[in-house]
């Protein structure tokens, strides 16, 4: 009989651990899941785009009006207010894009990025090189940015109006 009541014991503890291991996995998946609700997923994260891999930021708005950013301090300062940008767990229904910003990378390709910086979709953008995920900037990152837009759009105005 003691034999018996050993494999029982053992049973038991191996059942005991199991249904911790099986409430440790549940636990760490729905603070996975709370985390990507709850919007802490960067744009960043899975991405290794660094300043020095951007030749030029090229600019396009609404109206087709292009431009471009090439100042080494305005693409790091581009960069920091998109990398801070959290996901949206849904695809929220908006209109047309207000601009377009194109990393132009130095290897020669372009990684177009879709702004809403106006009306009530402010601070949205998507990366449709990454299944059409929508983020938000951070305000100050939205702010980041349409100060480089502004001063992008003075120094096109000074060119053409000199």
């Amino acid at each position: 009989m003691n034999g018996m009541n050993g494999w029982k014991v053992r049973m038991r503890v191996a059942v005991v651990a199991a249904l911790f291991g099986i409430g440790l996995l549940s636990a760490c998946n729905h603070e996975a899941g709370r985390d990507f609700a709850a919007g802490k997923r960067t744009w960043d994260q899975p991405h290794d785009i660094r300043a020095e891999d951007i030749a030029s930021l090229i600019v396009t708005d609404s109206s087709g009006n292009t431009g471009s950013i090439v100042s080494r301090d305005a693409i790091g300062q581009f960069l920091e207010a998109i990398q801070e940008a959290t996901a949206e767990a849904a695809k929220p229904d908006i209109r047309p894009p207000d601009m377009s910003i194109a990393l132009s990378l130095k290897d020669g390709r372009e990684h177009p990025l879709y702004f809403w910086l106006a009306q009530n979709n402010d601070r949205l953008f998507v990366d449709l090189g990454r299944s059409a995920e929508y983020y938000t900037l951070t305000a100050k990152g939205k702010n980041v940015i349409l100060h480089l837009l502004d001063e992008t759009r003075k120094s096109l105005n000074s060119r053409f109006y000199a």
